[in-house]
């Protein structure tokens, strides 16, 4: 019996589901694009299986180097196996255990360095030099973020009439991808940018960066590209604190019985927090779920001041 990753290889991916948040917002029009139901645990699957199509038509060398907080190591490691690629996923020393506990498991080469996103695409682009790899960018790169408009796709199949889209901002691959499809695919939807109060990138801030439990969304220096794209798009990003996105992930499992990482709820504490502006209706993208069972427990659990990533 051929497993989802086998699969993989003979394209296309399948459709992750839409669901309305009937329990949480009963009298609301908001839905959720579950992309933490794709193969690898997250949407980053869909740039993987896009750019090693490509790769595979094309030829050439079948080694990857992927910078990544962990989510796009995993897309990119569930691609290349299917498609029998080798990968070296440059990571941060902090990544999370579920994160690091899979990518092992699908037999990655890890490099551990210190620092955040923008280190590790330095580190990448170098390791990527030395051994004649594929360097992934996967906020830049096109063959890898245009995976990405088969979610916008989807859901204007399956939601025609939605008109406010909130999705998290890390690097900015997921809105680049988007972006692009709404370019080619004019329709009347609002982009909503979510990033942490506590580590803003795109977003107008005055405050000192700290610690965050949306700890894939980190990145130290945002891209001139993207930050040129939210202009040109008119997309609007909010900062939305730590407590919100605990409240958020705790929702989600009470109410909706759905376990998502914090870099996918802080698109449903946005709407909480400001649903009154967006347009009905509504669809969040909750982008993954690749967080250890107890670490969930204890951050759905946690007091107000509590913010440990784990």
């Amino acid at each position: 019996m051929p497993t989802a990753i086998d699969r993989l290889a003979g394209l296309p991916l399948a459709p992750t589901p839409l669901i309305r948040l009937g329990n949480l917002f009963p009298r609301r029009d908001v839905y959720a694009k579950c992309e933490f139901l794709a193969p690898s645990g997250c949407f980053k699957i869909r740039g993987a299986v896009h750019l090693l199509d490509h790769l595979r038509r094309e030829g050439g060398t079948r080694q990857l180097i992927v910078p990544s907080m962990g989510n796009t190591a995993l897309g990119a490691a569930t691609g290349a196996q299917a498609f029998g690629f080798r990968m070296t996923g440059v990571v941060p020393q902090s990544i999370a255990r579920a994160k690091d506990e899979k990518l092992r498991a699908l037999g990655v080469e890890l490099i551990k360095i210190a620092g955040g996103g923008s280190d590790l695409l330095r580190r990448a682009t170098e390791l990527a030099r030395q051994r004649d790899g594929y360097f992934v960018h996967p906020h830049l790169d096109p063959l890898w973020t245009d995976g990405y408009q088969s979610i916008a796709a989807e859901i204007l199949r399956d939601l025609p009439g939605y008109r406010s889209l909130v999705l998290p901002v890390g690097g900015g691959g997921l809105l680049m991808g988007l972006l692009a499809y709404l370019r080619d695919n004019p329709a009347r939807v609002r982009l909503f940018g979510c990033e942490p109060y506590n580590y803003p990138k795109y977003a107008r801030f005055d405050h000192a960066r700290s610690t965050t439990i949306a700890d894939g969304l980190i990145l130290e220096t945002p891209h001139p590209q993207v930050q040129q794209a939210i202009a040109d798009g008119g997309v609007a990003i909010s900062l939305v604190p730590e407590a919100d996105i605990r409240a958020a992930m705790k929702e989600l499992f009470e109410a909706q019985a759905l376990v998502v990482e914090p870099s996918s709820a802080i698109t449903l504490a946005l709407v909480k927090a400001r649903g009154g502006e967006l347009e009905e209706p509504i669809c969040v993208i909750l982008t993954g779920e690749n967080i250890a069972r107890e670490d969930h427990r204890r951050l759905i659990s946690a007091g107000p001041d509590e913010s440990s990533a784990g």
